[in-house]
């Protein structure tokens, strides 16, 4: 018999004879004592195994090994090579720049045995579809803004060796877009007041600020910095004359954006501090505290009944409808400094005061909402959002003994009945009332 060893149509053996020229495949004598076909029993210790050195992709198929005998008898060895990916195809070697609103396409192409995966995923960041991590031989970036640049990476792995990846750098180019950081900065005289604003842009813009109409220049008092995305303008010993509107100017090739800013002497927004649910049935101790550079010589306190029905007028969180049935008082404040406390710092020099009105003649178990604006020698400050406060019920009353009102550093009080004409002076309507209450400028740093 003779024993042949084929791939397809090629004879790589015949018997001992090696007839293909490839030097790296060559016979090797089968161990005594076993038969390539087994029932051949005539075969035993004479067969050849076939031997194949530093195989490659393409000799991956299938290998016949053949006994010529009056029946012929066959077997098949299927040779599988696993190879670990490579990526052969990437859409953009280099930096890609665009335009706002731009579709963009990524492509990446690989091989390997078995056929690898190709993910794609962008370095510090998720897709700007949100998610981490999308299979597929390409990605399609719909209507391009600056929250879709950065460098996308595609992988390709299919468990053979370690994954092999491409990076692609994507720049989107678009016209500026500004944000103040602060759209209202309170400061005081003497001090030093900074202006920022957040600025997005591809290419870098150039900032300019103005005050009002006027381009404002670099000057012993105001200068421009830049540090990244954030442009500011620094007011060095503000005067009265500083206070007003400012804006920030942005443009590049794409376009121009501006940003509005005050700069104001008035105090900030006044912030409630005292308890949702007052520990009396009729009266109830109301505090709050605003930061001003400026001491604060009187406040405006409104409260009311809340209901759940109210007028639009009810929701306007810029100005109040006095005929809302709105309870007005006019509380005056005079500032008395702490001489043990340190004088304040040149800058930020933040003086945060505290206000406290008793409020007699409530309903029990009753909701009010309350809100209050602060005057000081620069004028009056905006309204405070809406507070909400709850007077004890009778049953609550017997059940639970009164907390104690928090302390108010040394604020002394003087409550007077909104209802009734006892210490106080009417102003233009029945509701509106004025009280003098003395308080303590506590300095914050």
């Amino acid at each position: 018999f003779v024993l042949v060893w084929k791939r397809g149509i090629a004879v790589l053996t015949a018997g001992p004879v090696k007839v293909t020229p490839d030097p790296r495949v060559r016979l090797l004598p089968s161990p005594a004592g076993t038969s390539t076909l087994p029932g051949i029993p005539g075969l035993a210790g004479g067969g050849y195994s076939l031997e194949l050195k530093d195989v490659r992709p393409q000799d991956a198929g299938d290998y016949v090994c053949q006994i010529g005998t009056m029946e012929p008898r066959e077997i098949t060895h299927t040779l599988e090579i696993l190879v670990p990916p490579r990526i052969h195809f990437v859409s953009h070697t280099g930096p890609l720049e665009v335009v706002q609103g731009a579709t963009v396409k990524l492509e990446c192409r690989a091989s390997g045995n078995p056929v690898p995966t190709v993910a794609w995923t962008r370095k510090n960041n998720v897709l700007p579809s949100g998610e981490r991590s999308v299979n597929g031989l390409s990605l399609v970036i719909q209507h391009a803004d600056r929250h879709s640049a950065g460098q996308y990476q595609c992988s390709a792995d299919n468990g053979v060796g370690q994954p092999d990846s491409r990076h692609i750098i994507l720049s989107v180019r678009y016209a500026p877009e500004v944000e103040a950081e602060r759209a209202t900065v309170h400061t005081g005289i003497g001090l030093e007041a900074h202006l920022v604003c957040i600025v997005h842009a591809e290419p870098p813009p150039q900032v300019l600020w103005f005050k009002d109409t006027t381009q404002l220049g670099t000057t012993e008092q105001h200068a421009a910095q830049a540090r990244g995305n954030r442009y500011t303008l620094v007011i060095r010993n503000v005067t009265e004359a500083d206070f007003g509107n400012y804006s920030c100017v942005a443009s590049n090739t794409h376009g121009k954006a501006r940003g509005h800013l005050t700069l104001t002497g008035t105090a900030g927004l006044a912030i409630f501090d005292s308890p949702p649910l007052g520990p009396e049935k009729e009266i109830y101790n109301i505090s709050w505290s605003v930061n001003s550079h400026a001491a604060v010589t009187e406040y405006e306190l409104f409260f009311r009944q809340r209901y759940l029905h109210r007028s639009h007028h009810s929701h306007d969180n810029s100005s109040i409808n006095r005929n809302d049935r709105w309870n007005s008082v006019i509380v005056t404040a005079q500032g008395i400094i702490n001489p043990l406390l340190p004088a304040p710092p040149p800058f930020p020099g933040v003086t945060r005061q505290k206000m406290s009105y008793l409020i007699r003649g409530l309903q029990p178990a009753t909701t009010y909402e309350a809100r209050v604006q602060a005057k000081n020698v620069h004028g009056w400050n905006k309204l405070s959002p809406i507070f909400h406060f709850t007077t004890r019920s009778n049953e609550m009353e017997n059940m639970v003994e009164p907390s104690a009102q928090p302390a108010v550093y040394g604020v002394s009080q003087q409550g007077i009945s909104p209802f009734s004409n006892h210490g106080c002076r009417h102003l233009t309507s029945p509701n509106y009332l004025v009280a003098t209450v003395f308080g303590v400028l506590i300095y914050s740093f």
